[in-house]
């Protein structure tokens, strides 16, 4: 990779200079498709970034059909999303035929909800009940956390955030499962007069909500830190409350007495950064559950969209003659929308969608990009990435690409995008 080396000083990035290295063209394209892994598969096109090459910092998202925006660790996002896609797969089998828009929305809400019960399952098989844990000694617990039972214990304690999406081979239906703050946005263009329109399939669960800060708050009445720099207890970005709608799978801290907390978690701590923040969770555990594991599940129906169910008659001209619609899906994690803050602070993060469908858009004959790593040139998810670090803009591209930090300067970000 040619490069001459620089330095800025960006807010971004804290006080001070920073090194990083201003990579021209066409080698900026061809080292942002190899570092995001840049491919398609038919008319799905997808990309997954984290330029941070230490270890401890290495790109925690997974994806499928799907994407599993993971944190505090791999074992949870590794374990749902190895499982969650056979079981989905499994349970449609065994209900076909019989199967129509609310049946497949129950089986997909249960299917997850089922695979994160099964972690608490998993943990709790091995270890005392919460009334013995009080007693135990360190080396008792440290035998405990032994063998194949701590990496069920790791999988309970850290967590994923879940946005899965499934279509009938005819793309008539489709259906949308949300859980955390991950994003699934239809778009529809027109081709007799481009126009388009951008509606959120998934749900946002995050402390900068201000319904979820209310419900969070209400569900756990005179806990002052319930809700600290926007975060569950301080530590969790996304949000919901005991008997509500959306969470995250594992996350088992939020949800189990802090006895659990200081005799078990802590102990399968692999960081000093994560048992800091764990032990910070932890004095302001008060009243859990904090978060639930129960999914938002959207149906559209395609098929109706297509011949008139579009709240701007997107499928009419001026003379009421049926037009073409385009269809496309846009997933991501909420990394994606992080690179547009300086935008947010105009505008709302529906806008920042229409621009990503503008981009596509504007990416010739993508519908019909063959399988690649390196053919990146109409890859539609890496043509949205590279607007959200820069787009043009090969000094800021080349920043947040090379920058030489050993923090975090971006989060991981993931795009999935899929003609429909």
């Amino acid at each position: 990779m040619r490069g001459s080396p620089r330095e800025i000083s960006l807010w971004r990035f804290g006080d001070g200079s920073w090194s990083y290295t201003l990579i021209p063209e066409p080698d900026i394209s061809t080292e942002l498709a190899r570092q995001s892994d840049a491919r398609a598969h038919g008319t799905t096109h997808c990309v997954s970034f984290q330029p941070n090459g230490l270890e401890e910092n290495w790109n925690q998202d997974v994806q499928l059909r799907a994407i599993f925006d993971g944190h505090m660790g791999y074992d949870t996002v590794n374990h749902v999303a190895e499982h969650l896609s056979t079981k989905v797969q499994d349970r449609l089998n065994n209900a076909f035929p019989k199967l129509d828009p609310d049946s497949v929305s129950s089986l997909l809400a249960e299917v997850i909800t089922t695979v994160d019960d099964s972690l608490l399952v998993d943990l709790l098989s091995g270890i005392p009940s919460e009334s013995q844990l009080s007693s135990l000694t360190e080396y008792e617990v440290q035998n405990i956390l032994g063998g194949d039972h701590r990496s069920k214990v790791l999988r309970s304690m850290q967590g994923t955030t879940v946005i899965i999406a499934l279509t009938n081979p005819d793309n008539e239906d489709l259906w949308v499962a949300s859980l955390g703050d991950s994003y699934a946005v239809l778009g529809i263009q027109s081709s007799y007069d481009d126009r388009r329109e951008s509606m959120f399939l998934s749900s946002y669960h995050n402390g900068l909500n201000p319904r979820e800060r209310e419900r969070l708050i209400r569900g756990h009445p005179n806990e002052p830190e319930v809700l600290s720099r926007n975060r569950v207890l301080g530590g969790l970005a996304v949000t919901r409350v005991q008997h509500a709608c959306n969470h995250v799978s594992g996350d088992y801290p939020y949800k189990l007495p802090s006895i659990y907390t200081d005799r078990v978690f802590l102990h399968a701590s692999q960081s000093r950064n994560q048992r800091e923040l764990i032990n910070s969770v932890n004095n302001r555990n008060l009243t859990p559950p904090y978060i639930s594991n129960v999914p938002d599940v959207k149906y559209v129906d395609l098929k109706s969209k297509r011949l008139g169910d579009s709240p701007s008659r997107l499928n009419t001209d001026k003379k009421g003659n049926d037009i073409v619609l385009r269809m496309c899906l846009l997933m991501c994690t909420d990394g994606l929308v992080d690179l547009y803050e300086d935008e947010l602070e105009t505008k709302e993060p529906l806008d920042i969608f229409q621009r990503c469908m503008d981009v596509a858009c504007a990416v010739p004959t993508a519908r019909y990009c063959k399988t690649s790593t390196t053919d990146h040139c109409d890859n539609v998810a890496l043509s949205i990435l590279r607007d959200a670090l820069g787009g043009t803009d090969i000094e800021k591209v080349s920043t947040m690409m090379t920058v030489e930090m050993q923090d975090k300067w971006m989060d991981d970000t993931t795009i999935l995008f899929e003609f429909l």
